[in-house]
């Protein structure tokens, strides 16, 4: 397992949009090892009760929030309610999403707004309520859960291809916009990840077997393989990284 650096987030509050289970939840709890005041804001409430207990029992610092993330009214009560409790927000890290793989010609408009609506409108909604704190305390960092599919697309995965384009697009104009106000905005371009949302893939022998030969290191990535470069993305080891997408993919891409 790759070593934490206690105290690297010292005094500084993250919050962690999906952060209930899979690649966001790793995230978390890596934040909250290195001494960060973790908020996470999920749908999911008996995963978000369950990640609160395993941090809190290894000693982190960590609060949870119920959120719709593609409902404007409670996104601005989650940042509203974490600026409460600690008057700020130093780091965002947007990580809900879902995916689900459909031909083309049979994606509906209730499949194509699902999913958007959670991967990049609810990026949008959050980037947007949490920019002017960053703004006013003149330093802040925001990473979006793009995808290795934001710069190679992938068959049959039409909605989740365009709004993994579309958070990466939005951290780019973000970089460009928010950087004189010392915000870093970038984004992170995982391949396969052992999750609830890739399990399906997992599991089907023709995908796989498709896979095996394209993944250099090997293997199928974990949810903390992401965790590390995130955390660096959220350091001041990154105050001179912005507007980039960062793939954690084995070198599925090289």
């Amino acid at each position: 397992m790759t070593d934490f650096i206690p105290g690297r987030f010292d005094a500084q509050v993250a919050l962690v949009v999906g952060g209930a289970q899979g690649i966001g939840k790793a995230i978390g709890v890596r934040l909250a090892r290195e001494g960060a005041r973790l908020v996470i804001a999920d749908i999911d409430r008996a995963m978000l009760a369950r990640t609160q207990k395993e941090i809190r029992a290894g000693g982190g610092d960590v609060r949870t929030l119920y959120c719709d993330v593609r409902k404007k009214p409670g996104v601005d009560r989650t940042v509203a309610q974490i600026i409460r409790w600690y008057q700020r927000i130093d780091v965002m890290v947007y990580v809900a999403g879902v995916g689900k793989a459909v031909p083309f010609v049979q994606t509906d408009e209730k499949l194509w707004d699902w999913t958007l609506g959670i991967n990049l409108r609810g990026g949008f909604l959050f980037a947007r309520a949490v920019a002017p704190h960053m703004v006013k305390q003149r330093r802040g960092k925001l990473i979006f859960m793009a995808s290795t599919n934001a710069w190679d697309a992938e068959a049959e995965m039409a909605p989740y291809n365009v709004s993994k384009t579309g958070l990466f697009i939005l951290a780019k104009t973000l970089a460009r916009e928010l950087g004189h106000y010392g915000i870093n905005s970038n984004a992170l371009g995982p391949g396969l990840i052992r999750t609830r949302l890739s399990e399906p893939f997992l599991k089907n022998p023709e995908f796989m077997k498709k896979y095996q030969d394209l993944i250099p290191v090997g293997r199928v990535g974990n949810p903390e393989d992401v965790a590390g470069p995130a955390a660096f993305l959220a350091s001041r080891d990154a105050d001179y990284v912005n507007g980039v997408l960062l793939f954690v993919d084995g070198g599925q891409l090289a």
